[in-house]
């Protein structure tokens, strides 16, 4: 992905490598989403909405829902029977 920067982010992105918290402007561009989505993203909502899409999925049969015997395969033996 290309993006151009201009005025404003593109000298928080320079002042960002000039101070030292990233060594390249691609770097500092990937702080900061990290940044944004620990601020801005819990990570209970990050994993809800991931949840959600395997739902959606499983729902639509793009993904299969595995039995714990099938996702152990060889070492299902282990799990205790009920």
């Amino acid at each position: 992905m290309n993006v151009v920067f201009r005025g404003k982010s593109m000298e928080i992105l320079d002042e960002m490598v000039r101070q030292g918290f990233a060594n390249t402007k691609s770097e500092a561009v990937r702080l900061a989403v990290i940044n944004f989505g620990k601020e801005r993203l819990s990570e209970a909502e990050l994993v809800n909405r991931k949840l959600d899409q395997m739902d959606r999925e499983v729902a639509e049969g793009k993904r299969k829902l595995l039995t714990a015997e099938e996702a152990l395969g060889e070492y299902a033996k282990y799990l205790k029977k009920k």
